[in-house]
């Protein structure tokens, strides 16, 4: 693949390809002609299915099956850029004949096991509906119905870290699923034990689908300020707190650290603000969804609150560069006053602040891929049916997000208090130590030479206002 000025964006992702080995730090790049991976290509027409999983991304094509491992931001990125870039056109001749069957949900998955005695080893797209699953990969296919004899939840440990995964097991059929969030997990829990209502062979055959003759889903919002309220009162607490000393200026006042935690506060809260206003302008639910999308929010969170550190060094390292100035002091002893801020020690109780709200994100993320699948079997199934799947997953989400909301201002909030007892503690009684210090004094050398320069001119002037006497 040429890379010119308008070439895309080149990761690096470990790559899996079904049926070969890993292969580690992968160049992965997606233009308008398809996505490119190691030199190999997967045209944007033959993709029909893309899922998004904490860590990574799993791809579903008429000839390739992958998975991405990587930086979870960059993921998101690649995700997007899949997502803009397919149809849906293969999707809807993959899936459309099972929207009589009413879809439950779909995800990119793992399968290990037997189905009807075959073994079954890789990576499926798993499609759950009223009657049974429906994998598929590539071009293979299986099929398991429902009731089965043994459906329940699975703690599976890979890595060394444990996640929830579903075990299904009717005659000679055993499987074991992974990559699945809890919440789809119960959604599968609830229909396959249970027998199904019988299909109606004399059902008319749709011309169209729902997605085809209705209007997408105008976008729904939460109204969340809690986030907002929460770190504006703490903004306001955060002053409070701060033990001012007069001694090292009249302008360290309480008005001088309220501009200062309100500039913090309004770094920290921009992920949630900046994505919620292009949610607002989003013309469809879908549009809204991907645009509040949790996992990307997630890194922006992490990078708000560095900018919030990096603030606080900005703000910090001018007072002292201000008062080495003012007192002609030795930059030893600026440099000295300014590791009182330590700023890997503050960057550590930061950073477990954020990972408060990984279980928030976490939940939003895992309503928002299963309200997607919704929204996907939506405008697969026929226009009659009833859409009763997609309102319980929009109500679900954004109660996630309403949730995630109000774990996001005290999280904010506490990295404020941290940073109100830091200045306490040690910024401003390092500003005190500097405006106690005197300036460089000359030597002894240098104030002998320069007194000897004043006497020269004196006596210079005074020789010269004789003469003009004489």
């Amino acid at each position: 693949m040429s890379r010119g000025a308008n070439a895309p964006r080149e990761f690096l992702f470990d790559v899996l390809v079904a049926g070969e080995p890993a292969r580690r730090q992968v160049p992965v790049a997606c233009s308008p002609s398809g996505l490119w991976f190691d030199g190999e290509q997967v045209e944007l027409e033959s993709i029909f299915w893309v899922s998004r999983r904490a860590g990574l991304i799993l791809l579903f094509a008429r000839r390739h099956t992958l998975a991405f491992f990587g930086d979870g931001g960059d993921l998101q990125e690649l995700a997007r850029a899949l997502e803009r870039g397919t149809s849906g056109d293969t999707r809807r001749s993959i899936l459309q004949p099972l929207a009589s069957e009413v879809v439950v949900c779909a995800a990119g998955t793992a399968v290990t096991g037997e189905i009807a005695g075959e073994p079954v080893n890789g990576l499926y797209l798993a499609v759950f509906t009223r009657q049974g699953l429906h994998l598929f990969a590539g071009e293979g296919k299986h099929r398991v119905r429902w009731p089965v004899e043994r459906a329940e939840e699975a703690t599976i440990s890979t890595g060394g870290a444990s996640r929830p995964g579903l075990h299904l097991a009717a005659g000679d059929t055993s499987v074991t699923i992974r990559y699945l969030f809890s919440e789809e997990i119960q959604a599968v829990l609830r229909v396959a034990r249970t027998t199904p209502a019988p299909l109606d062979p004399g059902g008319a055959l749709e011309m169209f689908a729902k997605g085809e003759v209705t209007r997408p889903l105008p976008a729904r919002l939460p109204e969340f300020s809690e986030a907002a309220d929460t770190l504006q009162s703490a903004c306001e607490t955060a002053v409070e707190r701060v033990r001012i000393d007069a001694s090292i200026g009249e302008r360290f006042d309480r008005g001088y650290f309220q501009r200062h935690f309100q500039a913090l506060g309004e770094i920290a809260l921009g992920p949630l603000m900046l994505r919620r206003s292009a949610a607002l302008k989003a013309g469809s639910l879908m549009s809204a969804v991907e645009a509040m999308d949790a996992e990307q929010m997630r890194q922006d969170a992490i990078a708000a609150f560095r900018g919030v550190a990096e603030e606080l060094a900005r703000v910090y390292g001018n007072e002292v560069r201000h008062l080495v100035r003012a007192k002609r002091l030795d930059r030893e002893q600026g440099e000295r006053a300014f590791a009182q801020m330590d700023g890997p020690s503050l960057w550590e109780a930061m950073s477990k602040r954020i990972e408060t709200l990984d279980p928030a994100f976490d939940a939003v993320l895992a309503r928002q891929q299963l309200l997607w699948q919704r929204l996907h079997a939506r405008d697969l199934a026929p226009p009659e049916t009833e859409e009763a799947g997609v309102e319980e997953a929009i109500v679900a989400w954004n109660e996630e997000v309403t949730r995630l909301d109000a774990a996001y201002g005290v999280a904010g909030g506490a990295v404020l208090m941290e940073i109100a007892a830091r200045w306490s503690d040690r910024l401003i009684p390092a500003l005190r130590g500097l405006t106690a210090l005197r300036g460089r004094r000359l030597s002894d050398g240098a104030r002998l030479t320069i007194l000897a320069i004043v006497t020269f001119f004196v006596v210079a002037a005074l020789a010269w206002l004789a003469r003009g006497l004489l």
